[in-house]
């Protein structure tokens, strides 16, 4: 690739081809005579592709785009819940047995013995943190299985309990799981014998939704280049607080063989650049700056 040239012109163009839209890079392709003028067209295509030209100053604003965290379909995020009592079955159902009981997240606590005000957001949540009560077994040793609704599993023993052991209290992550209505739920039953069961709720993990950016920028700087200039010039723009940098913004304003030879952010927004014009020209730079909200 382009024998005789520096490594540093070599990344540049690397950098730039990369960064640059493909309905572009095919544009390029079938345009330029020169690796010279693929940076440049390059360098053009991405102002192009996120920027409008400012009022003033021949450079170029940007729009920056949003960026997005989290994954809608396998991170669970904690929120913790002021404590409530979504089960009593003293008051409501009567004590648990063998035959497992549903319970819809969807629904308020008083539908199963607990407080009206005792609900989960929406169709209710994938997991629930949970402090689970046994009062009055009426068998000499025994367990309870808290499972996701539909599930089959007797595996999973939430309290172990004996005869006159009063009451047993154990915190954990209760998994759910949607039902034939299509709310989270889930289904207590006991490895024998019979058992009042308390469920208090203090939090519950939501599927993430993906979080935009909130994004910036600096205050544009024009900067002089000599005739022959060929290296990297920082920017003097720089973020608000709580704003990281997150990019560079290079434009040649348009001059033709001002060629960018790459940039980045570390120590500060930079551009390299390299005028083949012959006599002084005009470039203009800045920092695009996120921050998560």
């Amino acid at each position: 690739m382009a024998k005789g040239a520096s490594d540093s012109w070599r990344i540049g163009l690397l950098s730039a081809l990369y960064n640059t839209p493909s309905s572009a890079l095919r544009d390029i392709n079938a345009s330029a005579r020169t690796l010279d003028q693929a940076q440049a067209q390059a360098a053009q295509a991405q102002v192009a592709a996120s920027r409008t030209a400012p009022a003033a100053g021949g450079g170029a604003s940007a729009s920056a785009v949003a960026d997005s965290l989290g994954s809608t379909s396998d991170s669970l995020v904690f929120t913790p819940k002021t404590p409530c009592r979504f089960i009593d079955t003293r008051n409501v159902g009567g004590a648990i047995g063998t035959t497992a009981r549903a319970f819809d997240t969807f629904l308020f606590g008083n539908s199963y013995g607990g407080d009206s005000a005792c609900t989960l957001p929406g169709a209710g949540e994938p997991a629930i943190a949970a402090n689970v009560t046994i009062v009055a077994p009426s068998t000499a040793a025994g367990n309870i299985t808290i499972r996701p609704a539909g599930s089959t599993s007797t595996t999973s023993w939430m309290n172990w309990f004996n005869l006159g052991a009063g009451a047993l209290a154990n915190a954990g992550i209760i998994s759910t799981a949607l039902n034939g209505s299509s709310h989270y739920g889930f289904e207590i039953l006991t490895g024998g014998g019979t058992v009042q069961v308390i469920v208090d709720y203090f939090g519950y993990f939501s599927a993430s939704s993906a979080t935009a950016l909130t994004c910036t920028q600096g205050t544009y700087e024009t900067f002089s280049l000599a005739a022959g200039y060929n290296t990297f010039h920082y920017t003097t723009a720089t973020c608000p607080g709580g704003y990281t940098a997150v990019s560079a913004y290079c434009y040649n304003n348009g001059n033709a063989s001002v060629y960018l030879n790459g940039f980045g952010i570390n120590g500060g927004a930079w551009c390299g650049w390299n005028n083949l014009t012959g006599s002084a020209v005009t470039v203009t730079q800045n920092v695009f700056c996120c921050q998560v909200p």
